[in-house]
C-alpha cells in the first residue's frame, strides 16, 4: 500500500556498494520513498554503511531481519542487493508477501533456486526486474536497435567479453570469492556478458560448451571461462568472462550480420556501405552520435560515439533507467523487459556453461528447466 505521502514504499535488502545505488535511484524517482533498510540486523552498522556509501535515509526504519522488512505494510517494492547466496530466499519471500521486486544478479545460483523464484513470482503475479542494467547502456541499446531494425542483416556470430580485475579492493570480496557466496565468474560477473549476447544478438542458445582455468589467488572458483554457444538459426556465439588479465575493466561487444558488422564503436561492411546520413536520421537515441570513421588500417566505417560499459564500478551503471522502468510498470500494471522469466534464460546459460567446463567442455543442451 502507498506510504503516507502517497508514494510507493521501498525496502532495501543489502545496504552496500550496490544497494546504495538502488537507494539513490529510488530517491530520485518521484513515485517512490525508501521506508525500510536491512543490512544484517544491526542498526548502527546499517546506518554506518549507508553513510559510507554516501546515502542519507534518516526516516527509514531498520529491520532486524529481512522478513520484518518484507512483511512491512509500507513496503510495496523490495530491492534485493544482498550477497548472491541470499537472493533466492529473499526473492521468494518477497513474492510470497505480494511485493514487487528489484533483484540483483545473479537471480539464483543453481536450477532449484531459479525454479523457486520463477514459481513464487508466477503465483504472486508481482512485477519484477533483474539488474542486467547494461541493457540501459547507450552502446548496448544502439546495438540492439541496429540488429532489430535489420541494418546488420541476419546475425551469424555474436561475441561479448567481460574482463575485470576484481580482488580484495571490492567491498564484497569476502563472500563473492567463495563457491557458496559468489558461485562462479559467470554467476558473479560474466552473466552481464551472457545477457548482452542474448539481448543484442536476438538469438537464444540451444547448447553451450566451455573451458575454464584458475590464476587469480583468493578465489575458490575458476577465474576465467570461455563459452562457445550454438544459437538459433545456425548462428554461433562466444563469451569470455575473466578476472585474470592485467588490464583495466573491459566490456566488448561484436554483432556480425550478413549485411554489416558492429564491433564495439565501429560499424563496417564488405560491399554495400551503410548510408551515414540515413542512419543518423533514423537513430532514436539522443546520447548516441554517429560520424564517418575508419579502422586502424584505414578501411571506412561509421563511428559510434556514446557512453560505453567501461568500468566495474556500480556508481557508473545505469540503475536509474532500470528502476524507473520497474516503478512505471508497477504503476501501469505491465511487465518489465527484464523480469525474472527472461533473466532465467541468461542464468541457465551460465549454469550450463559452468557444468560444461566442469566436464572438460562436454556440450550441455538448453534450456535446462
Amino acid at each position: 500500500m502507498p506510504t503516507a505521502t502517497g508514494k510507493l514504499g521501498v525496502g532495501i535488502c543489502g545496504v552496500g556498494w550496490c544497494g546504495a545505488q538502488h537507494i539513490q535511484a529510488f530517491q530520485k524517482n518521484p513515485h517512490t520513498e525508501v521506508t525500510w533498510l536491512y543490512g544484517g540486523g544491526d542498526e548502527r552498522r546499517t546506518r554506518a554503511s549507508a553513510a559510507r556509501h554516501k546515502v542519507n535515509v534518516p526516516n527509514a526504519r531498520i529491520a532486524r531481519a529481512h522478513e520484518e522488512l518484507i512483511s512491512a505494510p509500507d513496503v510495496d517494492i523490495v530491492s534485493i542487493a544482498s550477497p548472491n547466496h541470499l537472493h533466492a530466499d529473499q526473492a521468494v519471500a518477497a513474492a510470497g508477501a505480494g511485493k514487487h521486486i528489484l533483484l540483483e544478479k545473479p537471480t539464483g545460483l543453481d536450477m532449484p533456486e531459479l525454479i523457486r523464484i520463477r514459481d513464487a513470482v508466477t503465483r504472486a503475479g508481482v512485477r519484477t526486474i533483474v539488474s542486467f542494467e547494461l541493457r540501459y547502456n547507450a552502446l548496448l541499446r544502439f546495438a540492439h536497435w541496429m540488429r532489430e531494425s535489420g541494418r546488420l542483416g541476419d546475425i551469424r556470430f555474436v561475441r561479448v567479453q567481460y574482463l575485470s580485475r576484481v580482488t580484495d579492493w571490492y567491498s564484497g570480496w569476502d563472500w563473492v570469492r567463495t563457491v557458496e557466496g559468489g558461485g562462479s565468474h559467470l554467476l558473479a560477473a560474466g552473466c552481464h556478458a551472457v545477457d548482452a549476447l542474448r539481448w543484442c544478438g536476438g538469438r537464444e542458445a540451444t547448447s553451450v560448451s566451455a573451458l575454464q582455468t584458475h590464476f587469480t589467488e583468493g578465489y575458490e572458483w575458476p577465474t576465467s571461462i570461455l563459452v562457445n554457444l550454438a544459437l538459433e538459426g545456425g548462428a554461433l556465439g562466444h563469451v569470455t568472462s575473466s578476472t585474470d588479465f592485467m588490464m583495466p575493466y573491459n566490456f566488448q561487444l561484436e554483432l556480425m550480420g550478413d549485411k554489416a558488422t558492429l564491433r564495439q564503436d565501429l560499424i563496417q561492411w564488405e560491399k554495400t556501405p551503410l548510408d551515414l546520413e540515413a542512419l543518423k536520421a533514423a537513430n532514436p537515441f539522443p546520447d548516441v552520435h554517429l560520424e564517418a570513421g575508419a579502422d586502424a588500417s584505414g578501411r571506412p566505417g561509421i563511428l559510434i560515439k556514446c557512453p560505453t560499459p567501461n568500468t566495474a564500478d556500480v556508481s557508473h551503471h545505469p540503475f536509474q533507467a532500470e528502476i524507473d522502468e520497474l516503478v512505471d510498470c508497477v504503476l501501469q500494471g505491465r511487465e518489465t523487459m527484464l523480469n525474472v522469466f527472461d533473466a532465467q534464460k541468461t542464468m541457465e546459460i551460465c549454469i550450463a556453461a559452468d557444468r560444461s567446463a566442469g566436464q572438460e567442455g562436454a556440450p550441455v543442451a538448453l534450456p535446462l528447466g
